[in-house]
């Protein structure tokens, strides 16, 4: 999974390069930052000769131990001053001391807001000037790689089949998008900078100690032992620390999911005086994923811990040894400063490599959740590479058959056809089927038995985009972006004029309200379209339809919300649309169907009669007959 994360990193391996570069330099000379507290404690304090000290200086310091050589212990104050001034304005620290350059967000204890800082890691282990190129630079790498991730994961969820979300949550799709994409931060600079740095530094240190005080061989030893050691300490929670995270993130899903369900209902939610039992299931979720947050974290604290004690109690250790060999003149007082500051480096590098393993397991966590969606079927998965050469002028429906995946029978052997210049109308009881059947038309669920045809070409050969080109679909619940009206209409047709946007609103009876609003066709409509009615909201989704260039056009009730006047309009508008394309409508008002060239009457998952109104209901004991006189009485 690990080696698979990293793939979505391989156009940035240039900018990790360098990023790499960068952290290595920047622990080189932090590495090199002991030895001038040991030149002034050994050769101003104690006053002895360079080179006189017991414990050679490693080839590395070299240069800077010939620049000292025959000054007096002010000149080697002053050339150690000098040095400290250059390093504090190009790494931000002084000979003995370190300094870094970090940037987190404010976050709580929960994955999400943690997850933010992800989205922006970048950290140098130096300052000064160094430090900040490298944390710009890392900076804008973290960003390029989350984005191409994040844009990949959305436009996968965008093409998934719509019966996933029949029983998917959206929350849980927009905390994979916000929220488990970071992941990948931790992924690429885990794997390809941290222990490449830290593997350099160690080997550096553990050369230095046997370089310069081989005289005191425990300290070879421990130094040997000390990452080792904190290691396998923290790879032994590994496993326990990734089941965690997943339930953690689970756990702020589900969180996600009922904020975004309470706040799409909001209107039913306060109508029905339903608050107090929406914010108590927001209470429990977020008290649920704080909860499993706290469980992860404690294993987090924990590795810290025993990465902690390691090298405290090995620190504790050296400083007997360090005091036997000063007695002894194994070494001398200034390497006190050098023994230390490794040995912390040490410990420190040891821990960054024991704190990856353990960190990783949360980044896995993240990403299975992003892989997940990545491996899910698409509707482009189902369909075939061919493309039609002209807009298609046919549709059928050939004996199909369609289950869902709970099992639920919705059809079965049904079929109908129409071509171009006709007006189909699906009709039928509630739950008969309908709106399924249609759905079969662009190819939103897939026949288990049968086939849909475009042209005679079956549908599952096509491209997903020649289908969709070919086929448009207007809901029975209009769907209204946080837009302007002219964006709104202009959705599936970006390339349409003005005119041609005011000709579909004036033929969907929406562009006299269009313009009374406050800037006209540019005026924002609100999350959801809440500045319009619903009836307002069907016309502006019907002038989207009727504006699209699918010469197969499939319009959801209509006109359900519509009053007799503005549905006749409508009726009217769309039988001159017939001259460039095939209309099929669900519907239940007669005023509709009796428009309609073929009614397909549909009865619990079957086509049962097909014909014209006239046809249909010169049939006394007719299915059809039946549900017209249901609804108007003895009138009809």
């Amino acid at each position: 999974m690990l080696g698979r994360s990293l793939t979505f990193v391989t156009p940035y391996l240039p900018q990790v390069s360098v990023k790499l570069a960068l952290s290595l330099i920047g622990v080189s000379v932090a590495l090199a930052l002991p030895w001038p507290a040991k030149m002034l404690v050994d050769h101003v304090v104690m006053d002895l000769p360079i080179g006189a000290s017991p414990t050679p200086y490693p080839p590395y310091v070299a240069p800077l131990i010939s620049l000292l050589e025959g000054l007096s212990p002010v000149g080697i104050v002053a050339a150690v001053i000098a040095i400290s001034i250059v390093g504090i304005a190009v790494i931000g620290a002084s000979s003995g001391a370190r300094d870094s350059v970090q940037g987190e967000l404010a976050e709580g204890m929960d994955t999400a807001t943690r997850s933010e800082n992800l989205a922006n890691v970048s950290n140098s282990s130096v300052g000064g000037l160094l430090g900040l190129f490298e944390y710009r630079y890392q900076l804008k790498t973290t960003h390029g790689i989350n984005h191409d991730l994040r844009g990949r994961l959305y436009d996968r969820l965008l093409a998934q089949p719509m019966v996933r979300y029949t029983d998917a949550s959206i929350g849980d799709a927009v905390y994979r998008v916000m929220y488990d994409t970071p992941s990948i931060s931790r992924v690429c600079y885990d794997i390809l900078v941290t222990p490449l740095v830290a593997l350099y530094s160690l080997a550096v240190i553990l050369w230095t100690t046997q370089y310069s005080f081989s005289a005191v061989p425990s300290l070879v030893v421990v130094a040997s032992l000390a990452g080792p050691l904190v290691l396998v300490m923290t790879l032994l929670m590994t496993g326990k620390a990734r089941r965690r995270s997943i339930a953690s993130r689970q756990a702020g899903a589900a969180t996600t999911a009922t904020v975004e369900e309470g706040m799409s209902n909001i209107a039913a939610v306060q109508a029905l005086g339903a608050s107090d039992r929406q914010i108590a299931s927001f209470g429990k979720d977020s008290d649920d994923s704080f909860k499993r947050f706290r469980l992860f974290e404690i294993l987090n604290l924990l590795a810290i811990a025993l990465g902690g004690v390691m090298p405290f109690a090995l620190a504790f250790y050296l400083f007997f040894e360090i005091t036997d060999a000063l007695i002894d003149e194994r070494m001398a007082a200034g390497d006190y400063a050098v023994i230390y500051g490794f040995f912390f480096q040490f410990a420190s590098n040891a821990g960054a490599l024991g704190a990856m393993w353990f960190n990783l397991q949360n980044s896995v966590a993240g990403m299975k959740r992003v892989f997940d969606v990545l491996d899910s079927p698409v509707d482009g998965d189902t369909h075939g590479r061919e493309t039609l050469p002209v807009a298609v002028s046919r549709v059928a429906v050939e004996q199909a058959s369609f289950s869902y995946p709970d099992g639920t029978r919705a059809l079965t052997d049904v079929g109908f056809e129409g071509r171009v210049g006709e007006m189909v109308a699906l009709v039928g009881p509630t739950g008969a089927g309908k709106t399924t059947l249609a759905y079969l038309v662009p190819g939103f669920v897939k026949p288990e038995a049968g086939r849909v045809t475009l042209d005679g070409v079956d549908l599952n050969t096509l491209l997903v985009e020649t289908v969709r080109k070919n086929v448009a679909f207007v809901f029975q619940e209009p769907v209204v972006f946080d837009d302007t009206v002219r964006a709104n209409v202009a959705l599936g047709n970006s390339q349409a004029s003005e005119t041609e946007i005011e000709a579909a609103l004036a033929s969907a009876g929406a562009l006299e309200f269009a313009h009374a609003l406050p800037e006209g066709l540019d005026t924002r409509l609100g999350q959801g379209g809440a500045r319009l009615s619903v009836g307002q909201k069907q016309r502006l989704a019907i002038a989207r339809g009727l504006l699209s260039e699918a010469p197969v056009l499939i319009l959801d009730e209509p006109t359900a919300a519509l009053d007799p006047e503005t549905e006749n309009a409508l009726v009217n508008a769309l039988r001159k649309d017939l001259r460039k394309r095939l209309l099929i409508v669900i519907a239940h008002r007669l005023s509709t169907i009796r428009s309609a060239d073929r009614v397909v009457f549909v009865e619990d998952g079957r086509v049962v009669e097909t014909g014209s109104h006239e046809e249909l209901m010169a049939k006394p004991a007719g299915a059809y007959r039946r549900f017209v006189d249901l609804q108007l009485g003895s009138a009809a």
